[in-house]
């Protein structure tokens, strides 16, 4: 049993987890809240170096590591909070003061978890149930957690984001985080890539158009690591913002276009459910009205590439 000040010691590590996990370069300056109820859309959330927590100035939550890893890991048990900042951070001593400030997050490779996990996928009929194309689950090696319950969404060997089956419980990327699909950003090709917000969305995709190629961000606030990575690979080619029908998610999209167009990258903001009454994302699309979806992402595909054919004609001439 660990005492108090053994515990507090592990919450010094917090600056080091909010680089690490969640890609936050400057703690000097305010981030995106990370609370997921609070749709912040102007960074309002800040870090203290000297009480080590993160405080919002928006909707006032105040957050220690064992906080977020409760929320990134969806525990609220602090026992299984502080075990996974063990495996987070093993073989540190955690009575010494002086050693956190470069102390590196260990990096899990998930590869055996997921070929269990996919050996266990016919226990659930989740994936069924969304109307999923089930040739996806062998494409992307998507697997089932049958002690946790949840369904396990490989993104790379050393990430994965996760599914509750029974409450629908959304878990943020476990491991360092990354886009799902993100190394298509390393092709330049003129083809057109999809963006949405959750897997779940670009699987709903993928089901309805097989040759389709599909980001997505797993959750909004993770719109800066596209930033990065297309500006770590000098990405100059086609994005599709198609991200939920709802306020976040067409303010997101906004946001996430002017800063497109900073790096010379062209985008198209599109609400492929926008007339289909009461439907929030592109799954529930596809489960309800899937003939509808298919019209409205077909008609807007074959215009986005004809715009994009005509830029090309005019790049030629010029």
């Amino acid at each position: 049993m660990l005492s108090q000040e053994e515990i507090n010691n592990y919450k010094k590590l917090l600056g080091d987890y909010l680089i690490k996990k969640h890609g936050i370069l400057n703690l000097k300056r305010n981030f995106n809240c990370l609370n997921p109820e609070h749709e912040d859309l102007h960074p309002s959330m800040s870090y203290s170096k000297k009480y080590k927590i993160c405080k919002c100035f928006g909707c006032g939550v105040r957050y220690d590591l064992f906080d977020l890893i409760g929320i990134d890991y969806n525990t609220k048990n602090f026992q299984e909070q502080l075990k996974i900042a063990k495996e987070l951070y093993p073989n540190v001593d955690i009575k010494n003061d002086n050693l956190f400030s470069n102390y590196p997050v260990k990096v899990i490779d998930y590869s055996k978890y997921f070929e269990n996990c996919h050996e266990d996928i016919s226990e659930t009929d989740y994936l069924l149930n969304r109307k999923i194309d089930l040739a996806l689950i062998d494409k992307y090696q998507i697997g089932y957690d049958k002690k946790d319950e949840i369904v396990v969404f490989p993104i790379n060997k050393n990430c994965y984001f996760g599914r509750g089956v029974k409450e629908n419980i959304k878990l943020k990327s476990r491991g360092i985080s990354y886009l799902f699909n993100e190394d298509l950003l390393k092709n330049n090709s003129n083809d057109l890539i999809y963006v949405t917000e959750s897997i779940i969305d670009s699987l709903s995709l993928e089901t309805i158009d097989s040759n389709i190629k599909t980001i997505s961000l797993n959750g909004l606030n993770n719109y800066k690591r596209l930033l990065k990575v297309i500006e770590e690979n000098n990405y100059k080619g086609n994005l599709v913002l198609a991200f939920d029908n709802d306020k976040a998610g067409l303010d997101y999209q906004k946001i996430v276009r002017d800063e497109l167009l900073k790096l010379n990258v062209r985008s198209f903001s599109i609400n492929l459910i926008s007339n289909l009454t009461g439907i929030k994302d592109i799954n529930e699309a596809l489960i309800s009205n899937r003939n509808d979806l298919e019209k409205n992402y077909n008609y807007f595909n074959d215009n986005f590439k004809k715009i994009i054919e005509k830029n090309k004609e005019s790049e030629i001439i010029l």
